[in-house]
């Protein structure tokens, strides 16, 4: 197993509340923040981990103590130093300081407020996330408390995300979690998950457009380890069970797309079966195409077509798959062009996006701006019937949630 960090942004404050900015200084829980310190607490309540740490500042400490850990204390972790821009609101940044906001709002690496840059966080959150996956070796487990902006920049740096704003600040009292193979080698395994909260669907910008992207459930050849692609195979029991639980308790959608491959179909149908939504159906939601690997396990794979296989698996070559299938990057521009039409077509609306484990993983490639080769270890598939959230404004794309079930135990 590979050392896996949980982060936690704080439970909310007052300060959150009133869209200030905090920063480096402090504010008192708000009565919600209160109640999401008592959801946090059942939610770990049987947690293990070697390290539990949190930011240095009150906010985080509260929510540490809240947990009932044990807990150490390091103030790398805190938030950025926003200067002067700290306890203000928006419009009183915009009117106080209107160059250094425009230099902001255009993406340059400016020092916010006269205190820190997004490279120089970026780079002291990287140090302590290296330094803490170092301490606890594989296999280790550690819990991080630490800051909405903190923790989305040690997303950035563990996967090497370069596109700016493409990651969006996690809700409070969320869980975010990196996997580390090694010390430069971590993977996306859930981001954004608050689904010990009532209110779990993640909060967004208003007025942007939402793509909420669903896997299929389980299905006999997910069992099996065969590689589907486009061809089909049965929703096991469970994957029945799933798909089931999911629309007992369905994302809020306006519309709903699905992959034609009947695991898609038959999990969206499910979904929407208190809805009531009507279900178009996208031959570009597809899984990528496997061509003459369709239906053989990895072992099977490895033997037929031992040459292309191991350019693949172990020399990171984006080849086309069993000969006659798709490429990793065909398989994402194919889901870009289909997604970034259903947003065209619907602004300002919640889209539903039933597809699979690999179409899905190569879209979100794409929002963050990674090559295949580092996506191969930069980001976990979606669980079955996991769920992500994307969120479309005037920037673009940007990352929300990734892999949470709140209809899942």
């Amino acid at each position: 197993m590979p050392a896996s960090v949980t982060f936690v942004r704080h439970a909310e404050t007052e300060a959150n509340v009133a869209r200030l900015w905090q920063g480096q200084t402090d504010t008192a829980m708000s009565p919600r923040g209160k109640q999401q310190l008592s959801a946090l607490r059942a939610r770990l309540r049987d947690a293990d981990y070697d390290v539990v740490v949190a930011s240095d500042l009150g906010r985080t400490v509260a929510t540490a103590e809240a947990t009932g850990l044990p807990f150490e204390r390091d103030a790398r972790w805190r938030e950025i130093d926003v200067g002067e821009w700290e306890g203000l609101t928006y419009d009183e940044i915009r009117e106080r300081d209107p160059e250094r906001w425009q230099a902001f709002l255009e993406g340059r690496d400016i020092a916010l407020g006269g205190g820190e840059s997004f490279t120089e966080i970026r780079e002291r959150i990287t140090a302590a996330h290296r330094d803490l996956v170092e301490r606890i070796g594989p296999d280790g487990r550690a819990l991080v408390i630490t800051h909405g902006l903190a923790t989305a920049m040690a997303f950035y740096g563990a996967l090497g995300v370069e596109r700016e704003m493409s990651i969006r600040v996690p809700a409070n009292t969320s869980l975010s979690t990196l996997h580390s193979l090694d010390l430069d080698t971590h993977t996306l395994a859930s981001y954004n998950d608050a689904t010990h909260l009532d209110d779990h669907d993640p909060p967004g910008h208003p007025g942007e457009t939402r793509v909420v992207l669903v896997r299929h459930g389980e299905t006999e050849a997910n069992i099996s380890g065969r590689w589907q692609g486009h061809q089909d195979s049965a929703l096991t029991e469970d994957g029945e069970r799933q798909a089931k639980l999911l629309g007992a308790t369905p994302p809020s959608l306006d519309v709903v797309y699905s992959s034609p491959t009947g695991r898609a179909h038959r999990t969206a149908r499910a979904m929407v079966a208190t809805t009531g939504h009507d279900i178009t159906t996208h031959d570009d939601l597809r899984e990528i195409g496997f061509g003459d690997w369709e239906g053989f396990t990895v072992d099977q794979i490895r033997s037929s077509d031992p040459e292309t296989f191991a350019r693949f698996r172990h020399d990171g070559v984006d080849v086309v798959r069993g000969r006659t299938g798709e490429t990793f990057a065909g398989v994402r521009e194919r889901m870009t062009g289909a997604i970034e039409t259903f947003v065209t077509r619907h602004e300002g609306r919640r889209i539903g996006v039933v597809s699979h484990g690999g179409s899905t993983r190569a879209y979100l490639s794409g929002v963050l701006g990674l090559d295949f080769p580092r996506v191969r270890t930069a980001i976990r598939s979606l669980q079955n019937t996991g769920i992500a959230h994307i969120g479309y404004d005037r920037r673009g794309p940007a990352l929300i949630a990734w892999n949470i079930a709140p209809h899942l135990d």
